[in-house]
């Protein structure tokens, strides 16, 4: 047989008792012996291969056992040729008695609410603690593990043996299949049961995720037994609110980060709109688009934790609506279910609601604080344009002023170039120039590199101007390209001191 199981729908009961189970007399014992006798009931009888077969007794003071000893295993087989299906092991560890029973039946007929009924109806159920009773569980598998998954007496035997760990260490994880891991979900039970019952519903990452979905989202419609619909909305539901349990803090906390938000881009708004105390507008707007920035990129969060909320309450919804028709006994076992469903909802429209006024109280902040930026950014445009034509345009009136009266500037020939070349790289950099230094950075439209280029032409110009006047008028006899150099030199200096730490 292939070593790769097909979807079965698999019981296992556990019973865990103290020692006193082997002690004749004891309602322990009685408790042990109710069991053996139902599994022999269902035709558990038969040995396991070479393994104990009897109700085990104590032959003396019981022991304390640090790991799990086989004291019985029975089965029941079937025809020739057909696997071990049903099981009863006895296992002593610790100071305890651990009974297992498994019922898996291997075909597609079967449904956990068969297979329980099968059982609990043979075995009876726990409705009052006893002595001796530790407690009590059962597992509702949808694929056994691969271990099992051929039903091999040997590997079924050794599988069903509880692995309880020592008092000390920590119990590691359950894994199964291909790097894959069991999910337990814990289901409601009825109130007839003892209250340390637990029924737990397991999904290997390796099952048939085609039918545990179709089943998970369509239930009775697509066929599947209604108390195997039942416990699959019940565990959808209980995995849905454990995960909102789990992001409700944090959501709480990302409201109040929508809101710590808001104020600061607030102060830094009014900052921006008072302008006392800031005397560059560019470092006003720079705060201003900082607040913003961060304030848009707690809006994102919020929208998409508002996604993750009405996808968490579609999905709830569904399965509200798909216990909503199931019938009988399984509609009362819902009710449970459909109370954290409703708890569920209520919690995601109360989400939903805080984030929804974070964001739109988010929304009007952003809204008056883009307008501050408009505007700041341009009065800062206005004042470029402005100091650009004033300078520009009194250069242009000079010389127009100078062509329509035929002046000639009293200037000899040698000094004439140096003195155009000056003008031209003087045109170049007053309109920075007359920013005040920190706007004359923010507004320059030029890289690093560029700038102090522009600044070298200045000083080189201003440099060639005063050698040719000193040689003209001073008989001067410093060579010009010394001073063209030391000016150029001097004009960068000064450029990186004024504008020193900024970039």
């Amino acid at each position: 047989m292939s070593a790769r199981a097909p979807l079965r729908q698999a019981l296992v009961a556990r019973l865990l008792l103290s020692d006193a189970a082997l002690v004749e007399g004891t309602p322990a014992r009685a408790l042990l012996r109710r069991w053996w006798n139902a599994a022999a009931s269902l035709g558990m009888v038969d040995p396991v291969g070479n393994r104990p077969s009897a109700l085990p007794t104590a032959t003396g003071t019981p022991q304390t056992e640090p790991q799990p000893r086989l004291l019985a295993a029975v089965q029941r087989t079937g025809p020739a040729g057909a696997d071990a299906y049903e099981m009863l092991v006895v296992v002593a560890v610790h100071d305890m008695i651990a009974v297992s029973v498994l019922l898996a039946p291997n075909d597609a007929t079967s449904d956990w609410a068969g297979l329980a009924a099968r059982w609990w109806g043979t075995a009876g159920r726990l409705v009052r603690p006893a002595t001796g009773l530790l407690g009590s569980s059962e597992q509702l598998l949808a694929e056994l593990p691969p271990a099992a998954a051929t039903l091999d007496a040997d590997a079924v035997t050794s599988w069903l043996m509880p692995a309880v760990p020592a008092p000390t260490p920590k119990e590691p994880s359950v894994t199964v299949g291909k790097g894959g891991a069991i999910r337990l979900w814990e289901l409601s039970v009825s109130r007839d049961w003892w209250t340390g019952h637990r029924r737990q519903l397991a999904v290997a990452a390796e099952a048939d995720a085609e039918a545990l979905s179709l089943w998970s989202w369509q239930g009775v419609r697509a066929g599947a037994p209604a108390a195997t619909v039942h416990l699959l909305m019940a565990a959808r539901i209980r995995q849905h609110c454990d995960e909102l349990r789990i992001t409700t803090a944090p959501l709480w906390d990302l409201a109040d980060r929508v809101g710590r938000a808001c104020r600061e881009v607030a102060v830094v708004d009014d900052t921006a709109r008072d302008g006392r105390g800031v005397p560059a507008a560019h470092v006003r707007l720079h705060d201003l688009e900082t607040a913003l920035a961060s304030l848009e990129t707690v809006r994102q969060e919020v929208a998409m934790a508002v996604l993750r909320l009405r996808r968490l309450d579609l999905d709830v919804a569904g399965a509200e609506e798909t216990l909503h028709l199931l019938g009988g006994e399984e509609a009362e076992l819902a009710a449970p279910e459909l109370r954290r469903v409703r708890w569920a909802r209520a919690q995601n429209r109360t989400l939903a609601e805080v984030l929804a006024l974070a964001d739109g109280r988010a929304d009007a902040v952003a809204r008056r604080s883009a307008a501050t930026a408009d505007r700041l950014t341009r009065t800062r445009r206005d004042r470029l344009t402005l100091s650009q034509t004033s300078i520009l345009g009194s250069l242009l009136m000079m010389l127009a002023a100078i062509q329509s009266l035929n002046y000639e500037v009293p200037l000899p020939g040698p000094v004439q170039p140096s003195f155009i070349a000056f003008l031209t790289s003087l045109a170049l950099v007053l309109p920075w120039l007359a920013q005040p230094r920190r706007d004359a950075v923010a507004l320059r439209a030029f890289g690093r590199g560029f700038d102090l280029f522009l600044f070298a032409a200045l000083g080189a110009g201003a440099g060639w101007l005063l050698a040719s006047s000193m040689t003209f008028w001073l008989a001067s006899s410093l060579p010009v390209p010394f001073v063209v150099v030391v000016c150029a030199l001097v004009a960068v200096g000064a450029r990186a001191w004024a504008f020193r730490g900024q970039t």
